[in-house]
């Protein structure tokens, strides 16, 4: 998302591939582009990351402090 809080790219598990548990690496490689193939302009970006685990969904994982930047979603 862009500081306005627009989406700009949006990367599913079929995009990201499989996962290296034990060090969280994927082979997915980002070109910098967004949903429609434009380049993004330099700036500040940021990131939600959504996962389950047993088909649950995990809003945090626990850790007080970083539980606390989860709070408004």
């Amino acid at each position: 998302m862009n500081i306005k809080g627009t989406v700009v790219k949006t990367i599913d598990r079929n995009e990201l591939g499989n996962l290296h548990i034990g060090v969280n690496r994927t082979e997915y490689w980002w070109d910098g582009k967004d949903e429609y193939g434009d380049v993004l302009a330099n700036g500040v970006y940021f990131y939600k990351v959504k996962t389950s685990l047993n088909n649950e969904s995990i809003d945090s994982y626990g850790i007080s402090e970083v539980d606390k930047f989860f709070k408004k979603e």
